[in-house]
């Protein structure tokens, strides 16, 4: 059991890494892609290019910002994680 803790939070860390990375890769085509959503539940009010230039920004950014938190908290504890695990294999040899 004690096994599955530790080597299941490693696994978990990568994961959350790899989903933050994944979203700031695709963190542009998301963005674009809610604001052309965003703009066709307006139910045909019209919106300016100025508005929905500025509203595609915000999405793009809000993606990278997001991605960006993922890819650091998880990359920071599974290096911490990591350590820890390579440090009790050291220990027992």
């Amino acid at each position: 059991m004690k096994d599955i803790k530790k080597y299941g939070f490693v696994i978990f860390t990568f994961v959350l890494s790899a989903i933050g990375f994944l979203i700031l890769i695709n963190g542009v085509e998301n963005g674009v892609d809610s604001a052309n959503e965003y703009l066709s539940t307006l139910m045909g009010e019209g919106m300016d290019t100025d508005r929905f230039l500025i509203l595609m920004k915000g999405y793009i950014l809000s993606n990278f910002i997001f991605g960006g938190i993922l890819l650091l908290v998880g990359l920071s504890f599974f290096c911490m994680s990591l350590y820890k695990l390579l440090k009790e294999i050291d220990l027992r040899d």
